[in-house]
């Protein structure tokens, strides 16, 4: 890399990589060993990912190092110490993360070994028959029990270091920056005289409404979208040159991809396959064997070590890597979260409703809306407070990206120019698989990385010396940044409102001087923030129908005596 942008964004996202995947691999082989979660997976990955830099800087850096030294310094600075401020400073409010995420980084920092201790029990009957009808809300010791545990461990390291519950969620903050830095270096090593272009692409890139909307909770899908991103940033550096440390980074990120979730496993072998048949059919050194042999070591620690629990243990004790979603007994998790009309009809058909549709986080009984492109109401905005919007989740203008981007393609394919889009058409046609493999692929927080197919299309278009296709892409990119900044305006200000409003209830509790009366109701989590908070609680069952106040955010009731 001879631009100096590109190098120091690659060595800037590469260090915030290093130093999560080493708290991951650190603590992983101490589940192996019989240890628990303990904060020097943090000072032993700080020491890792400071190391790596220092070495990279000695290779990628000819001279003035001193100087590259200190403004990679500072940059870290920045960027951890405004994502851990972020963090710190805000509730995560979510559904999911107050129940089951929140609960597995609790049990994680309280000494839960989940590869030697005894699984966590299933909730007596009489609970389970208090509980909402609507969501298998009984299943959550499943959950904990045999998903991936990648974020989870990242998140009760620092919950170790910190004590503070909410610091946890600055990993959402540190993979984006860390994708728009990868991004960053890949287009400037793409387009080395677009210097404007790259920075603006980058943040589009990086900008997934996906990973916006989950940054300052505990849901994982923005994780997913991140880490898909910066594999293609390092997929397209690899094969503009061939580094070790390009090929280290890329494997770093396809493990903490393969842990996030059941569906990111099978993204990252997809990722990792397509990566070796674009390098055995277009490296003329024929480096393919080498990449062969480093990721097929990287799954083995990605599946054997880091992922023993789930992937071992769940082959071995329930038949199936991917128990409760597959193989016997296994749960259904989507007929309840599905909207009505998405009743036995085919995976394609449920993905271009949802493209077109209006942006609403519904489920049975409720049906979907079909809108007119590049129209948006307030309550398809509104609907952005959740992290987790069902129907055209990518943003009210999305549907209307989608169809530009097809006329474009179209465009491309009878143009003169086609040669040239080979390249992104082989790009978007491996995303689009990773993307289609998934059954449920109309939720869009399951499938983020389709938010990138549009811009490469565009990218594509901005190749040709069509005036027509040039200005198509122009408009393209436009209408996704204006879909990103409705998304992440809309989501950002109203995560502002309600944890002003979660944050003037606990001073509220607080200066009452009295014993608060919880129900929880399955969210079993807040007790954390309320002891943060120095607020005295009594656990009890609370009958409907008693004159009771709700915990902001949650379904928690109380009163206080």
């Amino acid at each position: 890399m001879n631009n100096r942008t590109a190098t120091y964004s690659f060595l800037l996202g590469a260090t915030l990589l290093f130093f999560m995947t080493a708290i991951m691999l650190c603590t992983s082989i101490y589940f192996l060993l019989g240890i628990p979660v303990t904060a020097f997976s943090f000072w032993l990955a700080v020491f890792v990912a400071l190391t790596c830099m220092l070495a990279m800087i000695a290779v990628f850096v000819p001279r003035h190092r001193r100087i590259w030294l200190l403004a990679l310094l500072a940059g870290l600075g920045l960027v951890v110490g405004s994502s851990w401020v972020i963090s710190a400073n805000t509730f995560d409010l979510s559904f999911d993360g107050q129940t089951y995420h929140q609960e597995a980084i609790i049990l994680l920092k309280n000494g839960w070994n989940p590869v030697h201790d005894a699984p966590v029990s299933k909730p007596l009957p009489q609970t389970i028959e208090t509980m909402d009808s609507k969501e298998i809300l009984s299943a959550f010791h499943l959950w904990i029990n045999h998903y991936a545990k990648g974020p989870w461990m990242l998140d009760a390291v620092m919950y170790k270091l910190t004590d503070q519950i909410e610091v946890g969620k600055i990993f959402n903050l540190l993979l984006i920056a860390a994708s728009f830095f990868f991004s960053l270096a890949a287009l400037r090593v793409a387009f080395p005289a677009k210097k404007r272009l790259g920075i603006v692409l980058a943040l589009l890139l990086a900008g997934n409404p996906v990973s916006v909307t989950q940054a300052t909770s505990y849901y994982i899908d923005g994780q997913l979208g991140s880490l898909v991103l910066i594999i293609c940033a390092l997929g397209y550096l690899l094969l503009k040159r061939y580094h070790i440390w390009i090929v280290l980074a890329l494997c770093s990120a396809l493990m903490l991809l393969a842990q996030i979730k059941f569906t990111a496993l099978v993204y990252a072998v997809l990722l990792g396959c397509a990566l070796l048949v674009l390098f055995f059919f277009y490296d003329r050194q024929k480096r393919w064997k080498s990449l062969l042999a480093w990721l097929a070591a990287s799954l083995v620690v990605t599946v054997l070590v880091v992922g023993y629990n789930p992937y071992v243990t769940n082959t071995l004790g329930k038949g199936h890597p991917f128990y409760p979603l597959a193989g016997k007994g296994a749960v259904d998790i989507m007929t309840s979260n599905s909207p009505r009309d998405f009743k036995d009809i085919g995976s394609l058909s449920k993905l271009a409703i949802s493209l077109f549709a209006k942006s609403e986080n519904i489920a049975r009984p409720n049906e979907t809306t079909l809108k007119w492109p590049f129209t948006v109401s307030l309550s398809e905005l509104a609907a952005f407070v959740s992290p987790d919007v069902r129907v055209a989740g990518f943003g009210p203008w999305f549907g209307g990206a989608v169809l530009i981007a097809l006329l474009l393609a179209l465009g491309l394919l009878v143009g003169a120019e086609r040669k040239k889009a080979v390249p992104f058409f082989i790009a978007s046609g491996i995303l689009l698989v990773t993307v289609l493999v998934n059954p449920e692929s109309w939720w869009a927080r399951y499938v983020p990385q389709l938010w990138l197919i549009p811009v490469i299309v565009a990218l594509a278009g901005w190749e040709t010396r069509s005036t027509w296709l040039r200005r198509g892409s122009t408009i393209l990119i436009g209408v996704l940044f204006v879909n990103m900044l409705l998304v992440g305006s809309a989501h950002l200000l109203s995560q502002a409102f309600i944890n002003a409003m979660a944050r003037q209830q606990l001073q509220d509790i607080q200066a009452t001087d009295k014993t608060m009366v919880v129900d929880f109701r399955h969210f079993n989590a807040n007790r954390v923030r309320l002891q943060e908070a120095g607020i005295l609680f009594v656990e009890k069952k609370i009958a409907d129908g008693q004159n009771v106040e709700t915990i902001v955010g949650s379904r928690a009731v109380y009163y206080l005596q």
